[in-house]
């Protein structure tokens, strides 16, 4: 009995002298494990602006064209790391060779409803448009439809069909 009157005595102290004199910050939490107080930073949420979605645009690009394959998978939603693994997304690039060094310039953007942006880019004479979207406060990079086909094949088959077509050479 005495021991639980000095426990549930500590605790009160404890939760006391948390709600006094501490101030939280909006991206700060504090989850309770244990009986103990455990304090977790969390991530700002970005903003859910077209300028933002550019700037996660833009690094996913300069990522790829850096040959950052890692750092570029990243940047990805989660439907798309789903879809091909960190590591084999990699070995693709590497064993097919893609092209580094050539820029991705960012052209135009729009929101499209609150949470996806289409951002229109240039590289040397090609263009495209990406879809960018918004998921748990942070922008993110989705592959586009014919790359999430190719990923669902398996990226040793489509280094082997890329090989064939001559478009993946070692």
């Amino acid at each position: 009995m005495r021991k639980t009157i000095i426990v549930v005595a500590a605790v009160g102290v404890a939760l006391l002298v948390a709600a006094c004199g501490t101030e939280t910050k909006p991206e700060q939490t504090t989850p309770v494990a244990s009986g103990a107080a455990v304090a977790e930073t969390k991530a700002a949420a970005e903003p859910k602006t077209v300028d933002a979605a550019k700037a996660l645009a833009q690094r996913e690009f300069d990522t790829y064209a850096a040959g950052d394959w890692k750092g570029a998978w990243d940047l990805w939603t989660s439907e798309g790391k789903a879809a091909v693994s960190r590591d084999e997304y990699a070995r693709l690039h590497t064993e097919c060779k893609t092209i580094t060094g050539l820029t991705f310039e960012i052209t135009t953007a729009r929101l499209e409803g609150e949470d996806t942006a289409i951002v229109n880019y240039k590289r040397s004479i090609a263009a495209g448009s990406s879809e960018i979207r918004y998921v748990d406060g942070q922008w993110r990079y989705q592959p586009d439809a014919e790359s999430m086909a190719d990923y669902a094949k398996g990226v040793d088959k489509v280094i082997a069909e890329g090989r064939t077509s001559g478009r993946c050479e070692k």
